[in-house]
């Protein structure tokens, strides 16, 4: 199943949008409009009539980040807890270890008919601990827990969508690009006198799409090819 990404050209290099249900990483560096893309296509869902909901995992305090989305156009406050509902992971939920974690979203996301979720940002998942064992995890068990996690998603039906903060020079090599569905990258390139914004497209698993680097705007509507 196909749905929009909400983001107008980002559908045509999908070659039909997002597959549902699947995962999607948006990584980059700072600043690249990582949360703002995901935000964009949150808001947008949520006007054509989808349940949706944003995980803040440690990262920017909710008022910040709606703060920061407000002078968007797809911005609409009125959606606020009635079609986007907005959790934040605290530090002492992440402190208690992976069941805590899986807990928390299982009470707040996945007993509930949720169609698209933002995870921002899953790398914090990188430094929790084995809750009965109480140590970092190894790589292989980090890994094991996440495809766990995110066949619970796929059972239930949701579009995750998650940002990572990881550069396009490392997004190769990252234990999470061998994880998600799909992964896309945003970064930025200097050219002559100015620096410009680019979108590429790094896998969709099961589907074709439009190779290269794409470039964007952030502009008051959002993301603009």
């Amino acid at each position: 199943m196909r749905i929009p990404s909400y983001i107008t050209k980002l559908d045509d290099l999908l070659h039909g949008g997002y597959i549902k249900p699947s995962t999607i990483l948006i990584a980059g560096s700072c600043g690249t409009g990582k949360t703002n893309m995901c935000m964009q296509s949150l808001f947008n869902a949520a006007k054509q009539g989808e349940n949706c909901a944003y995980i803040s995992m440690l990262s920017e305090s909710e008022d910040k980040t709606l703060r920061a989305l407000s002078s968007f156009s797809f911005y609409d406050e009125k959606l606020l807890n009635e079609k986007i509902k907005i959790f934040s992971i605290s530090s002492d939920v992440v402190a208690k270890g992976d069941f805590a974690i899986f807990e928390y979203l299982n009470e707040n996301i996945l007993k509930h008919k949720i169609s698209r979720v933002v995870i921002d940002t899953i790398n914090i998942l990188e430094d929790i601990e084995s809750t009965f064992d109480e140590r970092p995890f190894y790589t292989s068990e980090l890994r094991s827990f996440v495809q766990n996690l995110f066949q619970e998603f796929d059972e239930n039906g949701i579009l995750l969508m998650a940002t990572a903060e990881i550069p396009a020079s490392n997004i190769h090599s990252s234990l999470w690009s061998y994880i998600f569905d799909t992964v896309i990258i945003l970064d930025t390139e200097r050219e002559e006198q100015n620096t410009q914004r680019y979108l590429e497209i790094i896998k969709v698993r099961g589907s074709d799409f439009t190779m290269g680097k794409h470039q964007f705007m952030i502009t008051d509507k959002g993301i603009v090819f």
